[in-house]
């Protein structure tokens, strides 16, 4: 029995909404859930984004004593696979979003492209290497 079914990235940021906004721009993603803060004062802390049935959950980089040292804006890693690589980099290059890297081909095969949110996370949109037996 298959006990694993879906993982789902989390990335921090400092800001939520800004954040929504951005992702929405850059690769179409429609915000579906926001979690307002349960402390006095606090804004949206949580997100939730999607896109063709992928999910990106986004959660805020809170000060202390609510911080956790793995919500800190700026060190999150999105790794994507896609259909058609190249129409996604168009469509990213398109809203004037600077890349990280163009479109290349890796050493391991598969071409992609790498790109940064406005928080400094890493962003890595790719298509896996088409190869005999996986088409």
């Amino acid at each position: 029995m298959k006990q694993f079914s879906r993982t789902i990235p989390v990335l921090p940021v400092r800001d939520i909404e800004a954040a929504c906004t951005w992702y929405a721009k850059a690769l179409g993603l429609v915000t579906t859930y926001r979690h307002q803060g349960t402390h006095a004062g606090e804004r949206t802390n949580y997100a939730v984004l999607m896109r063709d049935g992928v999910e990106i959950h986004l959660i805020l980089d809170e000060p202390a004593p609510y911080a956790n040292t793995w919500t800190k804006a700026g060190t999150g890693y999105l790794y994507l696979r896609v259909k058609d690589v190249e129409s996604v980099c168009e469509e990213v290059q398109a809203t004037g979003i600077k890349l990280e890297s163009g479109l290349e081909t890796a050493s391991w095969g598969a071409k992609g492209f790498e790109f940064r949110d406005p928080d400094g996370n890493l962003l890595r949109i790719e298509q896996e290497k088409v190869t005999e037996g996986n088409p």
